[in-house]
């Protein structure tokens, strides 16, 4: 279990770093037409998204220890781990699809 919880952290915090120096990899950008791409501002939007992905990750790793010391069981680290992963995902993608400080 632990192995699962470190491996999903560090995925996340490898793709941070990608999608900083390649945002291309962030999905829709990269079958944006030239137009569109110069609507988006992919400064702000790489780095809030380089930040989100190294937070999820740090979150995962950090909270599978905290939760153990308090002696929650394994499958119930899972499940609140992954509740947390894709309520903070889905937060954060709206986030960056309706501020205006992704687009220019």
């Amino acid at each position: 279990m632990i192995y699962s919880q470190i491996l999903v952290g560090l995925i996340l915090i490898i793709c941070g770093f990608l999608v900083k120096k390649h945002p291309n990899l962030i999905a829709g950008y990269n079958t944006m037409s030239q137009a569109e791409k110069d609507n988006v501002n992919i400064k702000e939007l790489s780095s809030f998204l380089k930040q989100l992905l190294i937070g999820l990750g740090l979150f995962s790793i950090l909270s599978y220890f905290l939760l153990q010391y308090f002696e929650i069981v394994d499958h119930k680290i899972l499940y609140i781990n992954t509740v947390a992963l894709v309520i903070g995902l889905i937060l954060g993608l709206v986030y960056s699809n309706t501020h205006k400080k992704f687009k220019t």
